[in-house]
């Protein structure tokens, strides 16, 4: 994990997504459905469902063990006493699994000399039992993943599913 990382935010969320789902791999995409807006108050109400969107996901015939014990271990990272990512979501009412992540890399600082720097990195799902968002944070130069990328994941998982963190 360390220089330059060579997996996007994308790839990587895709991978999670692999784990949460007991090994599919997904195809992300931007539209679920195209609706045409109901005649009295919009999209939310009495829209139209003109066509829906549902990338399959393809299989891989992984071991279903190894799958397991990975999810055990990203469930072990943001709930034991010794998880990166503990302090974040071991208190949130909602189970999360996921791993931070600090690449070390280098920048150029405004006088043009090059410093270590770190990138923030977290990817994970939840619910743990059943999966429904996978979110994966990157902060350029943000610090290590559990003091950046983590609280950033957490205020999405608190958005998506409108439950704070009780820290």
């Amino acid at each position: 994990g360390q220089k330059d990382m060579l997996a996007s935010p994308l790839q990587m969320a895709r991978f999670y997504a692999l784990l949460a789902n007991g090994g599919k791999l997904v195809t992300p995409h931007l539209v679920s459905a195209i609706e045409q807006p109901g005649p009295q108050n919009g999209p939310q109400q009495g829209a139209l469902v003109l066509r829906r969107y549902q990338a399959p996901a393809r299989a891989l015939n992984l071991e279903p063990g190894a799958i397991t014990a990975i999810r055990a271990g990203l469930y072990e990272a943001t709930h034991s006493s010794l998880g990166t990512s503990s302090s974040t979501f071991g208190s949130y009412p909602i189970q999360i699994a996921g791993k931070t992540g600090t690449a070390e890399t280098h920048a150029l600082d405004a006088g043009g000399y090059v410093h270590p720097t770190n990138t923030s990195w977290w990817c994970g799902f939840g619910p743990f039992g059943a999966p429904r968002l996978v979110v994966c944070a990157v902060i350029e130069n943000g610090g290590h993943g559990g003091e950046a990328a983590a609280p950033s994941a957490l205020k999405v998982f608190e958005q998506f599913f409108g439950q704070k963190a009780t820290n």
